[in-house]
């Protein structure tokens, strides 16, 4: 399931935020210099892989934006991340009877909106502007 990302992109997790949250906790004495390094790179290691799963559903699903709704569909489906089900739990899905479409768009029929081509220098000039 781990699906290492490419190589040249590298996530830094504040090591200084890590240690500031480790000693919050008063059950937590002195951390060594390496601990927050490590939890770091775990760290990494875990929101790669949660964002590569997720981002397979939204290729899955055919849709060209991952939302938050391909986080909760991995989240509940794979059991690596079942510990983050009830944080997930109120992210809404589209309406779709609670369903996310098979295909990644919405399920009334409608055809996707097109953007209003923009207007050439002629057309700008003939109107005075």
């Amino acid at each position: 399931m781990c699906h290492p990302h490419p190589p040249d992109i590298s996530i830094a997790i504040a090591i200084a935020r890590i240690k500031k949250i480790m000693q919050k906790d008063d059950e937590v004495g002195k951390v060594a210099q390496a601990t927050p390094i490590v939890i770091s790179k775990a760290l990494e290691l875990f929101m790669a892989d949660l964002v590569q799963e997720s981002s397979n559903i939204t290729v899955q699903r055919g849709a060209k934006r991952l939302e938050a709704y391909h986080l909760k569909h991995a989240i509940e489906t794979i059991d690596t991340f079942d510990f983050l089900r009830e944080i997930v739990a109120a992210v809404p899905d589209p309406t779709n009877g609670g369903q996310i479409p098979e295909d990644g768009g919405s399920d009334d029929g409608a055809a996707p909106r097109k953007r209003r081509a923009r207007r050439t220098k002629a057309e700008m000039e003939a109107d005075g502007r």
